[in-house]
């Protein structure tokens, strides 16, 4: 009965009309927070807090909030600090990936080089983190500290691991959690810290954001490799270009096709670039995309037995909701 309920909403996308006041005033935040810098610097944060995102962490924590007694002004803060979080990890991205567009806007590296990007970054962090300090108590601060020293490992472990054959499976689901999962889960149960709630539901919301925030790597891995610069509106192939082991890698790794996995491997070991002009048209690439489209799909299903513990209303229905429209994204790739 819930599913075909919550199914309806796919093609709706109902949680941004529930939010799209808030998430402007969440807008509104983040570009209040250029002020505290001084007049050399606030032109270049300016130029790096303007840019229009999705807006997807942001949007977990409101919808959580409002699916567990009401969005408070702390949460509008604390939206608008995820997101400045996650700025702060793009900008520090497009530096390691060397990348020259996102959002159809040229990345802080391009306009002003890799030191002064890094620094606007490294500032972004710093200024979202000042942010959360005036929200809740030591264990709520904690908290999320220790969310960002797990994403800044995630980063450092990505990059440390380029081209590493020895790289599990298992390995590639733990550094994903913790450089993308983590702000998804920090969206989340913050969230419901900030609500006050008790300990099991704030775990149980953590976890849900952690299912989405993996499936939508694993979304994100696969665009990677099947989707379009124009479409996208960001720099592709650089996953592939700078070795980083994606899911669809080891499966590649893992096909049945011999000849396939040879060479994928061969390259991976040789720590050279994999040319997929030619690989993309065989059944080998095909069934690894489909079969890590199908690891991200259940991790949505799980996500969705997790927030049928929270009661039935309007913002359930929306989180719901991003679920679906991350599966449909998932599925694009295998068109």
């Amino acid at each position: 009965m819930a599913f075909s309920f919550f199914n309806k909403l796919r093609n709706k996308k109902e949680h941004l009309k529930l939010i799209r006041q808030e998430l402007d005033r969440v807008r509104a935040v983040i570009a209040q927070q250029i002020e505290p810098f001084g007049p050399h610097v606030r032109p270049y944060m300016d130029r790096v807090c303007r840019g229009r995102g999705k807006l997807i962490r942001p949007g977990l924590v409101l919808l959580t909030a409002a699916a567990t007694g009401g969005i408070r002004d702390s949460h509008i803060t604390y939206a608008a600090m995820l997101e400045m979080l996650h700025m702060a990890s793009l900008v520090h991205d497009d530096v390691l990936d060397k990348a020259d567009t996102r959002r159809d806007e040229p990345t802080p590296n391009a306009l002003w080089g890799n030191e002064l990007a890094v620094l606007l970054g490294d500032s972004l962090l710093a200024q979202a983190m000042v942010m959360g300090s005036d929200l809740g108590g030591p264990r709520f601060i904690r908290r999320m500290a220790l969310s960002v020293r797990e994403l800044c490992e995630g980063e450092v472990e990505q990059s440390t691991r380029l081209w590493d054959a020895d790289m599990s499976r298992a390995d590639y689901y733990e550094l994903i959690r913790k450089k993308t999962a983590t702000l998804f889960a920090l969206a989340m149960s913050g969230a419901a810290m900030l609500q006050e709630l008790d300990d099991e539901t704030v775990d149980h919301l953590e976890r849900m954001g952690t299912l989405l925030g993996i499936a939508y790597q694993i979304y994100d891995d696969c665009l990677d490799l099947t989707g379009s610069e124009d479409v996208a509106g960001k720099t592709l192939g650089t996953d592939a270009a700078k070795g980083k082991l994606t899911l669809p890698f080891y499966f590649l790794m893992e096909s049945s096709s011999e000849d396939v996995a040879a060479r994928v491997r061969g390259c991976v070991e040789r720590r050279e670039p994999i040319d997929f002009t030619n690989l993309r048209g065989t059944d080998a690439f095909h069934e690894a995309i489909r079969l890590s489209v199908d690891e991200g799909l259940a991790r949505t299903a799980e996500a969705r037995e997790v927030l049928w513990m929270l009661p039935e209303s309007p913002a359930r229905a929306a989180l719901a909701e991003m679920t679906y429209r991350l599966d449909e994204l998932l599925e694009d790739c295998c068109s």
